[in-house]
């Protein structure tokens, strides 16, 4: 087996324990979101990995998710008002 093909091989079998890996944690936070907050998993669109987003975004302040208008202030995105209108 030449060197490159060693290194190939190598290379492989880590990016197969990689994936393992991301799919056990995976799995995990999909778990712990079923257990604590399974009404984030109910609209249709919302992942485990969605959810657990939007539970790091929120924090320890549960109201800063009040609405779109909140969470769009709370992510810099909001429109700032203008003597025109919004912008």
């Amino acid at each position: 087996m030449t060197p490159a093909a060693r290194v190939l091989r190598l290379l492989a079998q880590r990016i197969e324990q990689l994936t393992g890996q991301v799919r056990g944690l995976e799995q995990r936070l999909a778990r712990l979101v079923e257990r604590h907050f399974p009404q984030l998993l109910a609209p249709v669109g919302i992942g485990p990995d969605t959810a657990v987003t939007l539970l790091i975004t929120m924090g320890d302040n549960p109201e800063c998710l009040g609405g779109e208008a909140s969470f769009a202030a709370l992510r810099g995105v909001s429109p700032v008002e203008r003597s025109s209108g919004s912008r």
